[in-house]
C-alpha cells in the first residue's frame, strides 16, 4: 500500500503541473485568448466530453487491463474499481459545483463586456444562458465558432472541473495499479494526455487554474480512500 500511495502521489504532483505553470507565470484566461490555434486543444477537451468520453474510457479500460492482468477472473473487480474512481468522482464533481457556485472565466468576461455580473447569468435557464453566449461574437469577433459552440454546450459552474476530475482519475488508477519502471511508456502516454486536456480547460475559457489544482487534490484522496478499501477487501477474499 505504501508503494501504491507513492506512485499515486507522483501521478498527483505531475498533474499539477499545468495549473501551478499557469500560476507561476501569472498566466490567466481573458477575452483576448480567443484564437483558431487553440483547435488542437479543444480535441483534447472533446475525449472527455459526452458521449466521447465513454469511448475513451472504454480504451483507457482496455489499456489498463492490458497491463495489469490478463486473466478474465480479476476483470470484474479492475471493472468495479474504475467505476467507482472515475465515474465517482464525477458524481463528487456534480455535488460540489452547485455548492461553491464559481463562475467560469468566460462568463465573467462575458458579463464584464455586458456590465452585467456573472450572478445575473446564472440566474438564467440554461436556454437563455446559451442566448447570452450567442451574443460572444459582438464583444469578440475573432471568436471561433467552434469555441462558442462549446460555450452555449457548458453554461454551469466552474468548481472543481469535471474535465480534470475525470482525466485525474484515470491517470491516478494508471499510477497505482503499473509498475513505472516497467510501464513508463504507457504512463508517458496517459500523463500527456491528461495535460492536454487540463491546459485546454484553462485555454478555452472553461477554467481558473485553482479549479483544476483541487480536482486534482479531491481525485488523489478519492483514489486513495477507494484503494485502501479495495485493497482490505481483497485481503479478506478467499
Amino acid at each position: 500500500m505504501i508503494k501504491q500511495l507513492k506512485q499515486l502521489t507522483v501521478g498527483a504532483i505531475l498533474l499539477l503541473l499545468p495549473a501551478l505553470l499557469a500560476l507561476a507565470f501569472g498566466w490567466h484566461w481573458n477575452g483576448q485568448n480567443n484564437s483558431v490555434t487553440a483547435y488542437p486543444f479543444y480535441l483534447f477537451t472533446q475525449t472527455v466530453t459526452r458521449p466521447w468520453g465513454i469511448l475513451t474510457s472504454i480504451i483507457l479500460a482496455a489499456v489498463l487491463y492490458r497491463c495489469t492482468t490478463s486473466s478474465l477472473r480479476n476483470l470484474g473487480a479492475l471493472l468495479l474499481l474504475i467505476v467507482v474512481v472515475v465515474w465517482g468522482g464525477q458524481g463528487i464533481k456534480s455535488l460540489l459545483k452547485p455548492y461553491f457556485a464559481e463562475p467560469r472565466p468566460y462568463v465573467v468576461a462575458l458579463m464584464e463586456a455586458m456590465h452585467q455580473t456573472p450572478d445575473d447569468f446564472y440566474r438564467h435557464t440554461k436556454s437563455a444562458r446559451q442566448q447570452l453566449v450567442r451574443q460572444a461574437e459582438t464583444f469578440w469577433p475573432t471568436l471561433p465558432n467552434w469555441q462558442q459552440r462549446h460555450w452555449q454546450h457548458e453554461t454551469g459552474y466552474s468548481f472543481p472541473s469535471g474535465h480534470s476530475f475525470f482525466v485525474a482519475s484515470w491517470l491516478l488508477l494508471f499510477y497505482s495499479l503499473l509498475s513505472i519502471r516497467k510501464s513508463w511508456p504507457v504512463l508517458i502516454m496517459v500523463t500527456l494526455w491528461a495535460w492536454a486536456v487540463m491546459w485546454s480547460r484553462m485555454l478555452l475559457g472553461m477554467h481558473w487554474p485553482r479549479d483544476l489544482i483541487a480536482s486534482v487534490l479531491i481525485a488523489w484522496a478519492f483514489t486513495f480512500i477507494v484503494l485502501v478499501v479495495h485493497n482490505v477487501l481483497s485481503q479478506r477474499r478467499p
